[in-house]
C-alpha cells in the first residue's frame, strides 16, 4: 500500500460551491462549525470519518466524490499501490478503499487502527454495514445495544441506520474488512 490517494479537501469547497452553498448554511444543516469547515477545505485540518459522512449526507454525494479521480487502471482489480486512502490521524484510522471508482450496488474498505484508536463520533448513513475483524480486537457500539468487542475472525452485521462506531480496545494494531450497502464511498 505503497501509493495510496488520499483525501482532497479542495474538493470539498468544489462540491459546496456546485450547490451554492454557503459556509454558514452547510455548517447549521451538518453540526459542523463554520470556522472548522473553512479550516478543513482549506487544508489546514483534518476531519473525523464522522464528520466527512455528515458532509457527503447533506450534499448528497459520496465521500468518493472528494477523492482524486486517477484513470482505473484495470475495470475490476484494485492493486495494493492502486488503492485510494482515507486517513483520520486524529483517530488513528486509515481507511483503503478495495474497488474501483466505478458505479458499484457496495463498498468494500479495509480499516486499520492505531493502537486505542476509534471513531471520534458515532455515524449513521442508508443501508447496512458487514464487519470482519483480520487482525486484533474492535469494539463496535451501536445505540441502544451494549458494546460488543470483536476479536480475529469474529464478524458483525447491522443496519447501518443506527448511529454506530468503531475502536480498537488493545495496545495492538488492529485490521478490519467493511462492506456497506449502498455505497458510502
Amino acid at each position: 500500500m505503497n501509493d495510496t490517494r488520499a483525501l482532497n479537501r479542495g474538493s470539498a469547497q468544489d462540491l459546496r460551491l456546485r450547490q451554492g452553498r454557503s459556509l454558514a448554511e452547510v455548517a447549521s444543516a451538518t453540526n459542523v462549525s463554520k470556522s472548522f469547515l473553512s479550516l478543513v477545505e482549506s487544508g489546514r485540518s483534518d476531519i473525523t470519518i464522522g464528520r466527512l459522512l455528515r458532509l457527503v449526507t447533506f450534499y448528497g454525494a459520496k465521500i468518493d466524490d472528494l477523492l482524486p479521480q486517477d484513470e482505473p487502471h484495470h475495470p475490476i482489480a484494485v492493486r495494493s499501490d492502486e488503492q485510494r486512502q482515507l486517513a483520520s490521524p486524529v483517530e488513528g484510522l486509515k481507511l483503503f478503499l478495495l474497488a474501483p471508482n466505478i458505479s458499484r450496488e457496495m463498498t468494500p474498505s479495509l480499516g486499520v487502527f492505531e493502537p486505542t484508536g476509534g471513531s471520534a463520533e458515532r455515524a449513521a448513513h442508508q443501508g447496512e454495514e458487514f464487519l470482519y475483524v483480520l487482525d486484533g480486537k474492535i469494539t463496535l457500539e451501536i445505540e441502544g445495544s451494549d458494546p460488543l468487542t470483536l476479536r480475529k475472525g469474529d464478524s458483525a452485521y447491522f443496519r447501518a441506520d443506527k448511529p454506530h462506531s468503531y475502536r480498537n480496545p488493545a495496545t495492538r494494531m488492529a485490521r478490519f474488512l467493511t462492506v456497506t450497502h449502498p455505497p458510502t464511498f
